[in-house]
């Protein structure tokens, strides 16, 4: 597992493949760096979708609706989905440090303060990640204080995951991208964000909101005609939301791979294609939804529909962020 900005590490002695042998050729990475920053983009989109589908609650919501209405219970769903997210990042950030460190170390070694400082505190690497842990902590007492403050809190915790989508290039590519390191870091967080923006959101729509609707009967109209007015104010988010994910992805990878015979012959382009297709289902359903099964809302059969849908959906974007965290453990062919 590469190590970005790990450049000098004289306390820790560092195995490295045998020269006959070219990286290329070895595994995909699939160890504890690449599960932890699996999560921590789960956590991130997770985060961001719960503020941006706590901000669009109030234009969804009518003058009659009370404590009892979906969108009520929506904006509640909304912040223990931030709660949740939060805690995991924290955890997921833990995860990737110990998964760093451990890549250093000889199989019998033990992980100890001594051998994991020069890892966390004298590289760039380290550098970043603790930048990443101290605003990941900070979401966890705001969003549990925010439920109980939501205009105030709401304020604050997306402060703070601008934040988080901001630092969290630090400790990968961007560092080293080939058209400087300020743009790498901008395109990789503007990739985050609109991908937040667009399955995060979708992620607490079909939680917070959709299931609520689903589950309190075929009686319960005033829940179904609501789920027709949240997906209405979602939508345009989503398009701009997966727009700015696309195109600060395409950049991106024109940037990384550098020809088609990368693409096609390393790891990293191959793992990329997949990424492109499981893009472009994860894309092809989500239009699916907006031209054919939104416009039917209203009723508690197309709510049913559209949450079956929505979860298919983003099952396919959770293998998508899957797929992004072992990109990021790959070394990319023009870097």
């Amino acid at each position: 597992m590469p190590c970005v900005g790990c450049t000098s590490l004289p306390t820790i002695p560092r195995l490295s493949p045998s020269p006959d042998v070219h990286p290329e050729e070895g595994p995909l990475p699939l160890d504890l760096y690449a599960l932890g920053r699996g999560l921590a983009y789960l956590a991130t989109v997770m985060l961001l979708g719960a503020c941006v589908f706590a901000a669009l609650i109030p234009r969804w919501r009518v003058t009659h609706d009370d404590d009892r209405s979906l969108p009520a219970r929506a904006l509640a769903g909304a912040w223990s989905v931030a709660v949740a997210a939060a805690i995991s990042l924290v955890l997921a950030d833990l995860l990737r440090a110990y998964g760093q460190v451990r890549s250093f170390l000889d199989p019998t070694e033990p992980f100890t303060w001594e051998t994991a400082q020069p890892v966390l505190l004298q590289t760039s690497w380290g550098r970043g990640w603790m930048a990443q842990l101290g605003i990941a902590a900070l979401t966890v007492p705001i969003a549990l204080v925010g439920r109980r403050r939501p205009a105030m809190g709401l304020g604050l915790l997306g402060t703070a995951v601008l934040a988080v989508a901001a630092t969290t290039p630090l400790t990968g590519h961007a560092v080293e991208h080939p058209w400087g390191r300020q743009l790498g870091v901008g395109l990789h967080a503007l990739h985050l964000i609109g991908g937040g923006v667009w399955l995060g959101t979708l992620f607490s729509m079909t939680v917070s909101g959709l299931r609520l609707a689903r589950y309190a009967g075929p009686d319960a109209s005033t829940d179904h005609l609501a789920v027709a007015r949240m997906v209405t104010a979602f939508s345009p988010l989503a398009l701009a939301g997966a727009g700015v994910a696309v195109a600060a992805g395409s950049l991106l990878s024109y940037a990384y791979v550098g020809d088609l015979a990368s693409l096609f012959g390393t790891a990293y382009g191959r793992t990329l294609l997949v990424k492109i297709a499981l893009l472009a289902l994860t894309m092809a359903l989500g239009a699916w939804n907006w031209r054919r099964v939104a416009p039917r809302l209203g009723t508690s059969d197309a709510t049913r529909r559209l949450t079956r849908s929505a979860t298919v959906e983003l099952l396919l974007g959770l293998l998508l962020l899957g797929t992004t965290a072992v990109l990021v453990a790959l070394p990319a062919p023009a870097v």
